[in-house]
């Protein structure tokens, strides 16, 4: 009846089943009071083991459906804790009770229907009536089980592609598993009751044979055993047969295979003395080309193949053949197994016919009693274009006559056709292709058929958004499901087919909508009828004139509100118009205005466009003239320090829409600065004392200019000089200059001025960067000051480290000389060099042979009889306060003569 239910949805139903029940109370207040109350009572019950007491259970759905198919539902109820149930029943009659475990029990107990039944058509019904309104159905739920095995084959070799599935009888839960790669099974959630346990072979290649349980063992014919309730059964092995098959393969002359070629097994009747063939199809070959057929021990089979299966289209088809090489059934080769398990394996190699023609969907209407017109429908046949020819034939008692004549696509039944079976062969041909048929019929002429009240018309109309019926009438007898078929210009619509009505969208315009409609109602012959509508035409689209919504600023946003425009969807594009002219790239719904936009008026045209319908444009009312927009403002603020030579940075905050140009003007007190008009300001010597503001001025074509001023800063402050300690390169010596190496001042420039101090003393006139070090520092250290000003700077003074203790200063001391003849009576002179740094004091002193001569200190000396024979030298002195005291002698003449 219905397919087991998950808790929730079990528990949705039950609350929806509460809701209709409690509405079926109200409208019953309309009911005498007098009238009868029915009632189905009991108690469910679960037993979890074979040999264990059954309890009560609790949280089971249980409900009481109309025993004839589908079985509705008219009322349900969750137990509660004591099993019990009460379920109040419309009116007398049969019902058929279903229970169902909830979430707290449902991974134990198997969904039953009332006395142990698991299918809906076995159910055992309970009956209410006026004479015993009260019936009692207890249900006592039995147990999953448990089943586990294995699957082998004769050999022993473990069987993996197959499915092992428990299934009751009667129908209802089950369950399946497939086997490890060992070939072990286990089945978790068995049903009590009679089962069906069987192994299916799912390796597609026939492989084995199916197998049932019977209690004791697998059997390849039909057999079930009964489940206990919760029973645990192992070892239920199955050991499979292999099967008796026919495998062929369908190639091409290159060994290629060949997919969905059509195959025909026959079988000998021996009774008849007749080959028959299966009454089913299409049989078809699969992807691979693979042909599987089980056999019987020792009957006889023939095998046909064909190429003529055309609902799949491929390039190329094949000729025809039968099994072995046989042009035709009567000559092909019989296949007879001797043993069971037998595999006659064979390939068939077809040769290839030429290109493939894709036929139509034929199919044959009308009447079917003498004098009626029958038609046929070829359907679309392709590449284009195709011949098609006709031949209507008459069969029966398995013989098929041609009528004579009967080769256009209608043909008027005669008194000829009554009994006979009439169809009509459709044959497609065209140069290059292979020939191909296709056939369709009418029934038995003169049978009682299927009619319509009235010939079937395509009622409604014919325009895109309509919606198109299949009208007929009524149907005699009364079928309740008639097919339908939809084509558009000859291609079946599988979307829009099965249904009594066509919906027309915008892909159908200007085509051709075709239905067909067959009704059967066994014995009686079938109804077939088919009818077009006209070319369906465009359709027209409802529209809206479309409104702005938006203020007429420049800088905002209008938008287009286009209204409804149907049937939905429609494609809807937008273009904007100042005074009538469209504003290039302006087609989306919204629509920013711009200074150009000043003083003019917008309109929007709304256009729609659908396939299949007509295009339309629809203008919106024009909106007032455009004014000049607002900016969007803040007020700047001021960043830094307010003091001379620092920067102060304008933050004008965020200023809209972009781009805005903004204009900078500093104020000093209140006045304007002259050439402050950038976004930063350096504070000079003349803001000393005042404060600052910055105005921005923000502008943009199409907008008001607005100006915004900061607040003030504190007054402005002296600034501070940028003052390293200053170092004093040079030797700490007399006579040696000192240089002072200020550093870097700033902000440049910096008046810088030196005072030069001897062992912390200022040294009167020493203010220059460098120092020539005297006597005077002979023994003291050194330092330099150096003082930095600048307007509206504080002025600031830095002193270097001291030198080390000045150190005399050294003479630049030559070698004298002496120049004179070395002779007696003669004078010589010394001449001492130059001697540094000046002034130097110089003293002589003589000496004869190395010996001094008293009293001879001048810078010359006359030679005497003493100095005979004897070398002259001379030893200059130099001396200077402050400096080492430094003697040097000259070279001695050569000896003295007379």
């Amino acid at each position: 009846m219905k397919s087991p239910l998950s808790t929730p949805v079990r528990r949705f139903l039950a609350l929806i089943t509460t809701a209709v029940l409690a509405a079926a109370a109200f409208v019953a207040g309309a009911v005498p009071a007098h009238a009868a109350v029915y009632t189905i009572q009991g108690t469910i019950t679960g037993k979890p083991t074979p040999g264990a007491t059954p309890t009560v259970l609790g949280d089971v759905w249980v409900e009481a459906d109309t025993s004839d198919w589908p079985g509705d539902r008219v009322a349900g109820m969750w137990t509660a804790a004591d099993g019990k149930f009460s379920l109040t029943i419309p009116a007398e009659g049969s019902y058929k009770i279903f229970v169902s475990c909830g979430s707290s029990c449902e991974a134990t107990y198997a969904d039953e229907y009332y006395n142990n039944h698991s299918g809906f058509g076995s159910a055992d019904p309970v009956t209410v009536s006026a004479a015993a309104p009260i019936a009692t159905a207890n249900v006592e739920l039995g147990a999953f089980g448990k089943v586990s095995g294995r699957v082998t084959n004769k050999s022993g070799a473990a069987v993996t592609e197959v499915e092992v599935s428990a299934y009751p009888d009667e129908g209802g839960q089950g369950a399946s598993a497939v086997p490890d790669a060992n070939g072990y099974y286990t089945l978790d959630k068995v049903p009590p009751g009679k089962i069906n346990l069987v192994v299916r072979d799912e390796s597609g290649k026939h492989l084995y044979t199916q197998q049932y349980w019977n209690g004791t063992a697998g059997v390849d014919g039909y057999g079930s055993f009964t489940m206990a309730s919760g029973a645990v059964l192992s070892n239920v092995n199955f050991s499979l047969n292999a099967q008796t098959v026919f495998d062929a393969t369908i190639t091409d002359s290159a060994g290629k295979p060949i997919p969905d070629v059509a195959y025909g097994p026959l079988v000998y009747n021996e009774a008849t003395a007749k080959w028959e063939g299966p009454q089913y199809g299409p049989l078809l070959s699969d992807a691979n080309g693979k042909v599987y057929w089980d056999l019987t021990v020792g009957k006889k089979y023939k095998f046909c193949f064909s190429d003529n299966y055309y609902e799949i289209y491929r390039e190329y088809r094949y000729v025809a053949e039968c099994y072995d090489n046989a042009a035709n059934e009567s000559t092909a080769t019989v296949v007879t197994p001797t043993v069971s398990g037998q595999r006659i394996t064979a390939t068939v190699q077809l040769a290839l016919a030429g290109k493939g023609l894709q036929q139509g969907d034929a199919f044959a209407y009308g009447g079917n009693q003498p004098g009626q017109k029958v038609t046929v429908d070829p359907g679309v046949w392709g590449p284009a274009p195709v011949t098609l020819s006709y031949q209507w034939s008459r069969y029966k008692d398995g013989t098929e006559t041609a009528i004579a004549g009967a080769t256009s696509s209608s043909y008027v039944l005669t008194e000829a056709d009554r009994d006979y079976n009439v169809s009509v062969r459709i044959t497609g041909s065209k140069t290059g292709y292979v020939s191909s048929s296709d056939w369709a019929g009418i029934g038995k002429v003169g049978a009682p058929a299927v009619t319509s009240s009235k010939p079937l018309t395509v009622a409604g109309t014919p325009s895109v958004g309509n919606t198109l019926t299949a009208d007929f009438g009524t149907l005699t007898p009364d079928v309740q499901y008639p097919t339908y078929e939809w084509f558009v210009d000859g291609v079946k619509d599988e979307g829009r087919s099965w249904n009594k009505t066509f919906a027309l969208t915008s892909a159908d315009a200007g085509k051709k909508i075709t239905v067909r409609v067959s009704a059967h109602d066994w014995p009686t012959e079938p109804y077939y009828a088919q009818a077009s509508s006209a070319v369906i035409t465009g359709g027209v689209l409802t529209t809206a004139t479309p409104t702005i919504t938006g203020t007429a600023k420049v800088g905002y946003k209008l938008t287009a509100n286009p209204g409804t425009w149907g049937p939905a969807p429609v494609t809807l594009k937008y273009q904007w118009f100042r005074s009538g002219v469209a504003i290039a790239g302006a087609t989306a719904s919204t629509y920013v205005q711009s200074y150009y936009d000043l003083g003019k008026t917008i309109t929007v045209q709304v256009t729609g466009s659908k396939l299949g319908y007509t295009t339309v444009s629809k203008t919106s009312a024009a909106t007032a003239a455009v004014v000049a927009g607002t900016l969007t403002t803040a007020t700047p603020t001021i960043t830094g320090t307010a003091k001379v030579g620092q920067t102060l940075t304008a933050n004008p905050g965020t200023w809209g829409p972009a781009p805005v140009t903004l204009k900078y003007q500093w104020f000093r007190s209140g006045v304007a600065i002259s050439g402050a008009t950038a976004a930063t300001y350096v504070q000079s010597y003349y803001d000393l004392g005042k404060t600052l503001t910055v105005r921005v001025t923000g502008s943009k074509a199409g907008y008001t200019t607005v100006a915004k001023t900061s607040a003030a800063t504190a007054a402005v402050v002296a600034g501070t000089l940028t003052a390293p300690t200053p170092t004093i390169t040079g030797t700490a010596k007399v006579g040696q200059t000192l240089t002072a190496n200020p550093g870097a001042w700033g902000p440049a420039p910096v008046t810088l001025k030196y005072q030069w101090f001897r062992s912390g003393v200022a040294i009167s006139g020493a203010t220059a960067a460098t120092y020539v070090q005297s006597y005077y520092d002979l023994g003291k250290t050194l330092t330099v000051r150096v003082t930095g000003s600048k307007a509206g700077y504080t002025t600031v003074a830095k002193t270097s480290a001291a030198t080390a203790a000045v150190v005399a200063g050294t003479l630049t001391a030559p070698t004298p000389t002496i120049t004179g003849t070395a002779k007696v009576g003669q004078t010589l002179t010394a001449n001492p060099g130059t001697w540094g740094p000046a002034p130097v004091t110089l003293k002589y002193q003589w000496y004869r042979s190395g010996v001094a001569i008293s009293g001879a200190t001048a810078t010359t000396y006359t030679q005497t009889s003493a100095d005979l024979g004897k070398t002259m030298t001379v030893r200059v002195t130099g001396s200077k306060a402050g400096y080492t005291t430094v003697a040097k002698t000259s070279a001695a003449t050569a000896a003295v003569v007379a």
